[in-house]
């Protein structure tokens, strides 16, 4: 494993009917859903560290600290941002972040653990 802190990773998506608090069932607004910012938060860290596993390896989640501050609409564009803070062993935290319309939309910290996806597996059968 090549890990180190500083890794990162960035994107932005539009935000869509699907992505709504009303559609993710979390609230009443045609507005991004607070589920639908934690899965975009987390799909940067495991971007920002996949290519730097050793094959055979995966993170997966453990732990979410989001504070949700703007609300978006549908149609609106949002850049979603992690980097990777701290390496503890196998437990990696990353500061998060996304952003819309030049503001800060979401930020906090994500914690996941480095695993052998076969033997994660392979212990939940």
């Amino acid at each position: 494993m090549t890990l180190r802190t500083g890794l990162s990773a960035e994107f932005e998506v539009e935000v869509g009917p699907a992505d709504t608090a009303i559609a993710l069932g979390s609230g009443d607004l045609e507005v991004l859903g607070t589920p639908r910012v934690v899965a975009l938060v987390e799909q940067a860290t495991v971007r920002s560290v996949a290519e730097n596993l050793i094959d055979g390896q995966t993170t997966v989640g453990i732990e979410v600290a989001l504070r949700h501050r703007r609300a978006s609409l549908v149609g609106e564009r949002v850049r979603v941002t992690a980097e990777l803070v701290e390496i503890d062993g196998m437990r990696l935290t990353f500061e998060v972040a996304a952003h819309g319309r030049d503001a800060l939309l979401a930020d906090g910290r994500v914690r996941r653990a480095v695993v052998d996806a076969a033997d994660f597996m392979a212990h939940l059968r």
